[in-house]
């Protein structure tokens, strides 16, 4: 089975429409991940106790649990939404995408609290989670799609490095408005009303966003297939998963070694330093904040350094920093100095996240073909989203407590993830094209590649 490169055949968008792409499909991201960054802080720090009746274990897992369910929801929404975008078009179905996500997001903001409706106050927050998980599936592998094939092929990886630094603007977003909330506020305030305030916020940044997407046309490479009658495919995620399986084993492995890690160390890693261990919360999220903004120029980098040597160089060397450091990271957490901690959470996010999702995307984007590409991306990654990165905070509470309050059992944990990283990516194909540099300083397309179904 030989890689697929219609995506360089289809032709070169316009100038104007590879940057209204870059910023459309990056500012959607930025909201995406404002979301669930929100939601993964509020469970780390509030929901236990508004939500589910409590502030200890069973509280502290009843707050995981509703966020393991927002992944739980995006292969769903996700291969549903990657349908009608494989089907109908790019730009269409990333504004139903963004208006589902922020709708969501908005209304977990005015949710009543366990203390006012009972029962109903989880049974709500876990529906709109669903709508916020099926809305997100569908984002960022959109996301990862426009980008992709908006860009020249000399420059790929670095234009897919857009939409993946934008996970961190708007994860940076979030953690440090909530930072801001938690150091100028009574920690009675914050919890009465304070914590509504970044979920409100979301509307703002959802017209923002649909600005910038109304004004992005469809790619050329889809108007191509569209033209060519090669997108009007009943079933884009059977022929992904018929034509594509062995490519989508090995793409889904490295999912399932890089997701795990983000949630480990933006949501995991504070529950744990600020409630097992004695770190003060704002010094954690500084901290977390501080890693984040590292990663957007890590990403851009990564991806710079994948458009010249090849993208599973970066994406091998991640995971295996992933085997061999994740004991060392704990092993930081627990001297409870506010520097090394947030030392150990820069090398865990910056390092292996910025080697991964911008290079990832770009690969996966490399492997399927314009008929299926957004239906690939999201079988690749959003499967083990829901089975190993939306659960990881939930499995790492488990696992200390099993430890008997020790992190030992989550370092092996991740260890295990990054082993089955090196697998999957080991059996990823180099999609790497050496082309020629044209007048415009875009690569020029790549000659066709022949493809066969497995």
């Amino acid at each position: 089975m030989a890689v697929s490169h219609d995506i360089d055949r289809a032709g070169l968008d316009s100038r104007q429409q590879r940057r209204r792409a870059v910023i459309g499909s990056s500012v959607g991201t930025v909201i995406e991940w404002y979301d669930f960054t929100l939601y993964g802080l509020a469970a780390a720090l509030v929901f236990a106790p508004l939500f589910f009746g409590g502030s200890d274990l069973a509280g502290t897992l009843g707050a995981f649990a509703t966020f393991a369910v927002g992944f739980l929801a995006r292969p769903f929404g996700g291969l549903l939404l990657a349908h009608y975008g494989d089907r109908i078009g790019r730009k269409g179905t990333l504004l139903v995408t963004l208006l589902i996500m922020g709708g969501a997001t908005t209304l977990i903001g005015v949710l009543p609290t366990y203390e006012s409706i009972g029962l109903w106050a989880p049974v709500l927050l876990i529906v709109l989670r669903i709508f916020q998980g099926a809305g997100a599936g569908a984002e960022f592998a959109g996301a990862m799609t426009m980008a992709s094939e908006s860009a020249g092929t000399g420059r790929r990886a670095f234009t897919a490095g857009f939409p993946g630094a934008s996970v961190y603007v708007g994860m940076a977003l979030a953690t440090s408005t909530f930072a801001i909330l938690t150091a100028t506020m009574s920690s009675e305030a914050f919890l009465a009303w304070g914590w509504r305030l970044p979920f409100l916020a979301s509307v703002v940044i959802v017209g923002i966003a649909l600005y910038f997407r109304f004004r992005v046309k469809e790619t050329a490479a889809f108007e191509a297939a569209e033209e060519s009658g090669e997108s009007a495919g009943r079933a884009p995620v059977v022929e992904a998963v018929r034509g594509h399986w062995r490519f989508l084993l090995a793409g889904m492995a490295l999912f399932v070694f890089a997701l795990p890690w983000v949630y480990i160390v933006q949501t995991f890693s504070v529950s744990y330093t600020t409630g097992t261990l004695n770190v003060d919360p704002t010094h954690a999220l500084v901290g977390l904040l501080t890693a984040m903004l590292l990663t957007i120029p890590a990403t851009l980098a990564a991806g710079a350094l994948a458009d010249r040597i090849g993208r599973k160089p970066l994406l091998m060397g991640a995971a295996i920093f992933g085997v061999v450091f994740a004991y060392p990271m704990f092993m930081l957490y627990q001297t409870e100095n506010s520097v090394l901690v947030a030392l150990g959470l820069i090398l865990g996010l910056a390092v292996i996240q910025g080697a991964t999702i911008g290079v990832s995307a770009a690969m996966i984007a490399e492997i399927f073909p314009t008929r299926m590409r957004w239906s690939g991306i999201a079988l690749s990654r959003e499967i083990p989203a829901a089975v190993a990165g939306g659960t990881a905070p939930m499995v790492a509470t488990w696992l200390v407590s099993v430890g008997g309050g020790t992190p030992w059992l989550v370092a092996g944990y991740l260890v295990v993830l990054s082993l089955i990283g090196v697998v999957g990516i080991w059996y990823l194909p180099e999609t790497l094209v050496k082309a020629t540099t044209v007048e415009d300083g875009d690569a020029a397309p790549a000659p066709a590649v022949e493809e066969h179904s497995a």
